[in-house]
């Protein structure tokens, strides 16, 4: 229970980092609370620590991300325009075809979740259902 605690508390800090940034693609710098370990927030643009061959939907916007440079998890807010079954389709198709293995993919109390992985490195998208017309991906990667 303790780790979904701080995993939303890191995501409301993430969502806080964003919006205070500054602008897209700045980053804002904080320590984690548990260790001296530095958390980057971001917008804008995926972080150096995704892989080049990560797949994008055409017309996709990233918005928030996070990343700890110390053990290179990342966590990025994609937006797409398309429906939920769409955008899932686009993902487990486009990732496969760039070398990633998608490991699953299934649709769970409403919200799609892809495991994949990429030369040991797992990842997850869980795409909730589309707001408005626009999807919401929330893609985190490096997962111990």
């Amino acid at each position: 229970m303790r780790r979904y605690t701080i995993a939303a508390l890191v995501v409301v800090l993430a969502l806080f980092g964003a919006a205070c940034s500054g602008g897209e693609g700045s980053d804002t710098t904080a320590a984690n609370g548990d260790s001296s370990a530095e958390v980057v927030f971001g917008s804008g643009s995926l972080p150096e620590t995704f892989p080049e061959s990560f797949p994008m939907p055409t017309g996709s916007s990233v918005g928030s991300t996070m990343v700890v440079p110390e053990s290179g998890f990342t966590e990025v807010v994609v937006r797409v325009s398309a429906e939920q079954a769409v955008t899932a389709k686009f993902f487990d198709q486009a990732l496969a075809q760039n070398g990633f293995e998608v490991e699953s993919s299934s649709d769970e109390a409403g919200t799609w979740v892809i495991v994949f992985s990429l030369d040991g490195s797992k990842g997850t998208i869980d795409i909730g259902e589309p707001v408005q017309g626009i999807s919401q991906a929330l893609v985190r990667y490096n997962i111990p």
